[in-house]
C-alpha cells in the first residue's frame, strides 16, 4: 500500500490500471489496496471516476 500512496501523492489522477503498470502488479491488487486505504480513511476520491482525483489524508506522507 505504501507504493500506491507514494505514486498517488505524486500524481493525484492516476487510475488503478496506470498504478498497476507502474508498480508491476495486477490492477485487481491495486483496486484492493485502494479499497483498504479508503476504509482506513487515508484515501478519498473526489469527482467522477474519469475526471476525478485522489486526496491522501495521511498527514505523515504529506510532510
Amino acid at each position: 500500500m505504501g507504493s500506491v500512496k507514494k505514486l498517488l501523492s505524486e500524481d493525484h489522477q492516476l487510475s488503478a490500471v496506470k498504478l498497476a503498470e507502474k508498480i508491476g502488479v495486477a490492477s485487481r491488487n491495486i483496486e484492493n489496496n485502494i479499497k483498504k486505504l479508503k476504509e482506513y480513511g487515508i484515501l478519498i476520491r473526489h469527482g467522477s471516476p474519469k475526471n476525478g482525483y485522489w486526496e491522501i489524508v495521511d498527514k505523515d506522507l504529506q510532510e
